[in-house]
């Protein structure tokens, strides 16, 4: 009966060392796939200085044609709507950025339910949850922003046609105003995902590492 029982101790133990080392295997699994994450999103650094500088000089080019005769600043109406395209073209990069992460975080987030150790696999169930949000997060954010771009595309191209009247102008005025406060609550929601993700992501380091 003792050998019995020494023999059930020993194929217990195995199990437990079987359990640990495919822990370390999916675990490593998911570490490989956060560096391909973190490569996917490394251009939006860069896009996001590009898409502040484009801002300020918008800022710009409308300190220009505020309160002017419309007919009188064409030129900078024109400047207008081409930065307004380089925009569009920035964000669509950044989209695509994102869309590379997500792609590589789908490949990795089922290795987390092979996980057996209860407390690993909690904190991993964390962080893929808060992934998963900033996803969608940047999803609205981008949308938004595009939102405000076409809205701000169609007041500018009205500007060129030779039939202008204030109603109108007001119409498509309010309708980036309002573009604009949506995008506030939509830039917030995105904020605060990207600090939860970090969050998360630093209490699964001591695994990954």
């Amino acid at each position: 009966m003792k050998f019995k029982k020494s023999i059930g101790v020993i194929v217990a133990t195995s199990i437990l060392l079987v359990g640990c080392n495919n822990d370390k295997e999916h675990i490593q699994n998911y570490n490989d796939g956060l560096e391909k994450i973190q490569k996917a999103e490394q251009p939006i650094t860069e896009i996001n200085e590009k898409l502040g500088k484009l801002e300020k000089e918008k800022e710009r080019i409308a300190k220009k044609i505020e309160n002017k005769d419309i007919h009188s600043v064409q030129d900078n109406i024109k400047k207008m709507l081409k930065n307004t395209e380089e925009r569009n073209k920035e964000i669509k990069k950044e989209k695509d950025a994102m869309d590379k992460s997500q792609k590589e975080f789908n490949k990795i987030k089922g290795d987390v339910s092979k996980i057996d150790d209860k407390d690993k696999k909690k904190e991993f169930d964390e962080f893929n949850k808060a992934m998963d949000t900033k996803y969608q997060k940047h999803e609205d954010f981008v949308k938004g922003y595009q939102n405000i771009l076409n809205k701000e595309k169609d007041l500018f191209e009205y500007f060129t046609t030779q039939s202008i009247t204030q109603d109108e102008v007001n119409r498509k005025s309010k309708a980036v105003v309002d573009a604009q406060k949506q995008m506030k609550g939509k830039v917030d929601k995105y904020s605060e995902a990207v600090k939860k993700a970090r969050k998360e992501k630093s209490d699964i380091d001591q695994f990954t590492k």
